[in-house]
């Protein structure tokens, strides 16, 4: 089960990790941002991108869509790392699931990886060029199809038909053009340079997989940004208790790494010193820094955590040896 999905059901063990991770999260007034306004706030808060969708589903599709392009536009400025930006990503793990649907329909396979291919090629060549980033809507739009199979594990009901390589409405490419506008200019001023370290798509190690497979939108300079594109800019318990729990996992992952009889080489420990929200209809950064947190209260919180895991393992066979290595951690004392 994904760490949103823990934080948002209603089951008893749902409810246990939700309980556990409200005892570490940040209120409202502990959140600052970078304009100087009141955090989360309706009334200081200017509404640069209006939400006048029609269709609820395309936001879920600009959301998705606006990640692909916010790497991209900071693959510009950042050089070291671009092409990071564009591989690797998630896109690229749906485009694996609909193999799986589509043994017998090999054109439209063929098809699909032409096109995909094709939007990569673009972010690739986009990403160490001045061409308008607006260029790339309909392709990332394509990459957000692909990126929801992987995350529903479904096949879209239209997967067979010609309307499945239909361009987005234009209520989404309007919407993004806006969005994309915002985050040129006050986003990327405030919050990046040529020397930045930049993690794209992070993932938190070993811990991860208790979750299933957790990854967050972007690492810049030590913060863990996570970009919400949706009209809502009001705090919410569980979006603050995501990011927490990310620098968690982090840190727990660090904990199994150095543990004398297990060591990942792939593994590399994130630097974290700082949480944020973009809220990028309103181009606000809403930040709390880790400094924050009680030390002994995160050591007992991931204590909590792991004796969770233990207890609610979700775990295949492969990852035994990773769970014993965590019943050793939470009972140390």
């Amino acid at each position: 089960m994904s760490l949103s999905s823990l934080l948002k059901g209603s089951k008893p063990k749902e409810k246990e990790f939700q309980a556990i991770l409200k005892e570490i999260i940040p209120d409202k007034k502990s959140f600052k941002t970078s304009s100087g306004k009141e955090a989360f706030s309706k009334i200081e808060y200017e509404d640069l991108v209006p939400y006048t969708l029609d269709k609820s589903y395309n936001s879920t599709v600009i959301g998705t869509a606006f990640d692909y392009l916010a790497r991209i536009m900071l693959a510009r400025v950042v050089k070291k790392n671009r092409e990071e930006s564009y591989t690797g990503i998630t896109a690229e793990k749906g485009l694996k699931v609909l193999s799986s649907f589509l043994t017998n329909h090999r054109s439209i396979e063929s098809e699909i990886e032409k096109r995909f291919a094709k939007a990569i090629k673009k972010l690739k060549t986009f990403s160490d060029n001045k061409q308008d980033i607006k260029e790339l809507i309909l392709d990332v739009c394509f990459l957000a199809k692909l990126e929801h199979i992987f995350r529903s594990r479904m096949p879209p009901t239209n997967l067979l038909e010609k309307t499945f390589f239909n361009d987005p409405d234009d209520e989404v490419i309007k919407d993004l053009e806006q969005l994309c506008d915002v985050f040129q200019e006050k986003f990327k001023p405030a919050s990046v340079s040529p020397n930045s370290e930049i993690i794209y798509n992070p993932h938190f190690g070993v811990s991860s997989a208790f979750v299933g497979g957790a990854d967050g939108d972007i690492i810049i300079d030590g913060t863990l940004y996570d970009f919400k594109s949706g009209k809502n800019i009001g705090y919410k318990w569980q979006e603050a208790a995501q990011l927490v729990g990310y620098f968690l996992l982090n840190e727990i992952s660090l904990d199994v790494n150095n543990a004398d009889d297990f060591t990942d080489d792939s593994y590399e420990h994130l630097e974290i010193n700082r949480i944020a929200f973009y809220r990028a209809r309103y181009g606000e950064i809403e930040y709390i820094d880790l400094t924050y947190f009680d030390k002994n209260l995160i050591n007992t919180t991931k204590k909590k955590l792991v004796s969770y895991f233990v207890k609610n393992p979700n775990l295949s066979m492969a990852m035994i040896k990773k769970l014993h290595i965590l019943e050793n951690l939470a009972n140390a004392k």
